[in-house]
């Protein structure tokens, strides 16, 4: 394995490409020969039809929808699928039962599967393989046993999202017998939740799995408690109490990947929640994708890095439903590169190429258009509140500054996760300052002051020169050291409230204007 990985590593890395809007919505699936499917269900008026469509180039292009057979009724929606180990397809597909408004009492989203047979020339009947309501699912695995499993979260009928454990509980149902008969696992796992969250505390929700090559099976769980919830099992079916784990996460989903090498990838959503404004919820924690990438079975985490960025996040955003950049689902490549495709919300569920290497580089550099710059203005109401451009590229520089009526400008830029390096750039101008955090924090939100690695002033620089700003920290032993043009400035100590490793950089006006350019930044995982 520590061969395969040198080789891998020897290997160019490329940036994630983003071929923008997916144009198929369904799940993906690669083929052996490289090609790709991607599946969906097509609901009419008194049936619907679960389809296909090819694509032969990656995803540049798509052949037409392909009938691959009747759903009886409607209210057919999401679906995950898997090749198995025979070659045929698993389907579980949700399906939408009653009219009423009272989740899990007189309305439900119910779990169904279907397969195929004879070398995938013929489908089973669909059937129902759990009664209740379930939010979105996010994985479907087959165990090296042969076991298929299907984790997912089921509402409690009349329980409300609130303190202690939300209205939700993760379990999940199994098959030994390729999709013949399910059982549900006996276990029922939850995670606190707390009054004030800036959300909706729906509890543990939408699980991610993974078979570890010891043979346990490893979950992760959305929770609201600024950390995915963890459990493992020996089989699928007993599930230990859940659990915080270390990994930090806003309120959106997790998805594990098993690539090739056998390397593991996790894509989410690196954030911190904002807060309240003035009491009123606002909308937030997903205007960036994630992804990091382990080589001892997810004991430890290389990169952290941006792979997706909503494009309208400097923008306005909309009135209603749901946006940015959550609910991944990601396939291997034939060329060892992950598909994945992500995001909510008009335009927004986009299709990116990812190269696992890049997420082990240790050098960043930026060409400012992968900066966040918005502020957040005015009042918030039904969990959505305004947003204005703030900082700008002008002249091939970042103009961070403090306008009239608006917050000062805060821009943040992220780079690969480390416990110590240096992050170097271009400046020029006065009235500003610098922070370090671990994980996205809006531009807006003080708390990425407040709970920074390290933070400190910028010099004032009243001469209209360019000059070299450099920081280098060891979070480890918890100090730092700026530079101006190669001679140190000051001495930094590390925030006790803060984090211990460093993946973003946050440039603040302090009530002046300045400018920075040609920024980079070089990292000790």
């Amino acid at each position: 394995m520590v061969l395969i990985s040198l080789l891998f590593a020897a290997a160019a890395a490329a940036p994630p490409q983003y071929l923008g809007p997916v144009e198929a919505e369904g799940r993906l699936l690669t083929l052996p020969d490289g090609s790709w499917r991607s599946y969906s269900v097509r609901n009419e008026s008194d049936t619907s039809l679960l389809t296909v469509r090819a694509s032969n180039d990656a995803g540049r292009t798509w052949a037409r929808a392909e009938k691959l057979t009747a759903l009886p009724g409607a209210g057919w929606g999401g679906l995950l699928v898997i090749r198995d180990r025979q070659g045929e397809l698993q389907f579980v597909i949700t399906r939408v039962r009653g009219d009423g408004k009272r989740l899990a009492i007189d309305r439900f989203i119910d779990l169904w599967h279907l397969h195929t047979t004879g070398g995938q020339s013929s489908f089973s009947a669909p059937q129902r393989i759990f009664e209740g309501y379930v939010g979105s699912i996010q994985q479907l695995i087959q165990l090296r046993s042969g076991r298929l499993l299907m984790p997912f979260a089921a509402w409690i009928g009349g329980r409300a999202s609130g303190p202690p454990t939300g209205s939700n509980e993760t379990t999940a149902v199994y098959s030994d017998d390729d999709g013949a008969t399910w059982r549900q696992s006996p276990s029922r796992l939850v995670a606190p939740v707390h009054a004030g969250f800036n959300g909706s505390n729906y509890g543990a929700v939408e699980p991610a799995v993974l078979e570890r090559e010891d043979g346990t099976v490893w979950m992760l769980m959305r929770t609201q408690t600024g950390f995915f919830y963890e459990s493992t099992s020996r089989d699928g079916a007993e599930w230990s109490p859940a659990k915080a784990s270390n990994i930090h996460s806003s309120t959106g989903p997790p998805f594990l990947l098993r690539l090739p090498d056998r390397r593991v990838v996790l894509f989410w959503n690196h954030c911190e929640m904002p807060p309240r404004v003035e009491g009123q919820g606002v909308y937030g924690g997903r205007d960036a994708l994630h992804a990091a990438i382990s080589s001892d079975e997810g004991k430890t985490w290389r990169g952290f890095r941006e792979v997706y960025r909503d494009p309208f996040r400097n923008e306005a955003p909309p009135k209603l439903g749901d946006r940015g950049t959550a609910y991944p689902y990601a396939t291997n490549m034939k060329d060892g590169k992950i598909a994945l495709v992500s995001g909510q919300g008009a335009k927004r569920r986009a299709l990116v190429i990812v190269d696992p290497q890049w997420l082990i580089e240790t050098h960043a550099t930026t060409d400012l258009s992968d900066w966040h710059v918005f502020l957040g203005v005015g009042q918030a109401s039904g969990y959505w509140r305004d947003r204005k451009p703030g900082a700008r590229i002008v002249d091939n520089a970042l103009e961070i500054t403090t306008r009239p009526g608006l917050p000062p400008d805060t821009a943040v830029w992220n780079f690969p996760l480390g416990r110590s390096g240096t992050v170097t750039m271009q400046v020029r101008g006065q009235g500003g300052e610098l922070a370090l955090t671990q994980r996205m924090f809006e531009p807006g939100d003080t708390q990425g002051e407040q709970r920074a690695v390290f933070r400190t002033p910028l010099p004032d620089l009243k001469d209209s020169a360019w000059h070299q700003l450099k920081l280098q920290w060891d979070a480890a032993n918890g100090s730092a050291r700026l530079y101006l043009d190669g001679k140190q400035i000051s001495s930094l100590k590390a925030n006790q409230a803060g984090d211990t490793a460093a993946s973003y950089l946050r440039l603040k006006s302090t009530g002046g204007t300045f400018y920075v350019k040609d920024v980079s930044a070089d990292v000790q995982p």
